[in-house]
């Protein structure tokens, strides 16, 4: 795993599945009530599976998860509440608001939302962003995007042998 913190974003460059996975429980740490996560990608670049490694991080139970394409929104009990919705099949903004998801932004729990860019102006302002790009079979790119304090925690629940980027 590479790690690469900047002023407005958090690059890391993931090798695995189980990379992604630490990924997904070190941001589960930092998740507060009220969080809104737009997840962006191509097909199969992984969302589903950063998805779930957070909601398990937040302690949902392993498993759980499903991919949300065809019920659209799902919605898991864990530390918070969890709700995970997959927008790929939605068309318009009035599809969207129709989940009932905006309602749940300034709740109790953390939305967790695939294909989010589709309808990125219905996300608050103060949403994380976490862009997936394929680089390989199994290698991923991922770009966090967040308040410079909430990138800077993540970062430093990852493991990485750099000692002098722990300190920045």
């Amino acid at each position: 795993m590479q790690i690469h913190l900047n002023a407005d974003s958090l690059i890391i460059e993931l090798a695995s599945e189980a990379e992604t996975e630490q990924i997904g429980h070190a941001s589960a740490g930092v998740i507060e009530p009220g969080t809104v996560i737009g997840l962006v990608g191509p097909l199969g670049a992984g969302k589903t599976r950063l998805s779930r490694a957070i909601a398990e991080g937040l302690g949902v139970a392993p498993g759980a998860i499903a991919s949300p394409t065809f019920l659209l929104i799902h919605e898991y009990a864990g530390r918070l509440p969890v709700f995970h919705a997959d927008c790929y099949r939605l068309h318009d903004p009035e599809e969207f608001d129709s989940l009932g998801i905006v309602d749940d932004f300034e709740g109790p729990g953390v939305c967790l939302i695939e294909w989010a860019d589709r309808f990125a102006d219905r996300l608050p302002a103060t949403s994380w962003w976490l862009d997936l790009q394929p680089t390989g079979v199994e290698s991923r790119r991922l770009v966090i995007r967040a308040r410079p304090s909430i990138l800077k925690q993540i970062a430093d629940r990852l493991p990485f042998s750099d000692q002098a980027f722990r300190n920045r």
